[in-house]
């Protein structure tokens, strides 16, 4: 036997689409957050990739090495110690081309507001954005006037060690060679875990934007 119709706001027969619609509602701002979330991580590295290190996690993972006896369970616990201070900075540019555009699209975010915030026209124009992919790309165009091809990690690597006279920072780098700024990052890292780079740390008269960036030298 059917249930009795007591009516309600929508009458008897009549589907209720408001809580339908409040459940997609919610998932899209779910996506629009997750979104955001990839943007803002590629930003903060651009800007200081320790922001994206879990001091605690490093913390926690220093008194793990502290406190192992056996050589193996040392080993084991300094290579995720490693792990835990390294920050793929090639993985999270890969995700904010992902997302970018469609999440600038959704906020009304301009493209110069990204090339403020240090995003180059590479990146912006693998990202989708019209205006970047439009605009002239000077740098690194080879002898033909063909197009400009991107820097990779071993190129950066071998302008380092052939020009890094003085210190510098992975901007000063960038301006010379070009390369986005995980491929940079990536070239850099690798030097310095090789113990061909010495990192400064920050420099302390930094007057820019933002926190004062890593210099490096060569090793003597």
């Amino acid at each position: 036997m059917a249930p009795e119709c007591r009516g309600g706001a929508f009458g008897c027969g009549l589907i209720d689409h408001r809580a339908d619609y409040i459940i997609r509602k919610n998932d899209l701002y779910a996506v629009n957050v997750s979104l955001e979330d990839t943007v803002r991580q590629y930003l903060q590295y651009l800007e200081d990739p320790t922001k994206l290190i879990d001091d605690v996690k490093v913390d926690k993972l220093n008194a793990k090495v502290e406190r192992a006896k056996d050589v193996i369970d040392k080993l084991r616990a300094i290579a995720e110690l490693e792990r835990a201070k390294s920050v793929d900075g090639t993985a999270l540019e890969e995700a904010f081309i992902r997302d970018v555009r469609t999440w600038a699209e959704s906020e009304g975010i301009p493209i110069a507001a990204f090339r403020q915030l240090g995003v180059n026209e590479e990146t912006l124009a693998r990202a989708g954005f019209e205006e970047a992919r439009r605009r002239p790309r000077t740098r690194r165009a080879n002898s033909r006037g063909g197009r400009a091809r991107s820097t990779t990690v071993a190129e950066v690597t071998a302008w380092v060690l052939a020009n890094a006279s003085a210190s510098f920072t992975q901007a000063e780098v960038q301006r010379s060679v070009g390369g986005s700024p995980a491929t940079i990052k990536k070239a850099i890292d690798e030097l310095t875990a090789s113990g061909e780079l010495t990192n400064l740390g920050r420099i302390n008269n930094h007057s820019g934007r933002g926190r004062a960036p890593f210099h490096y030298r060569l090793a003597s």
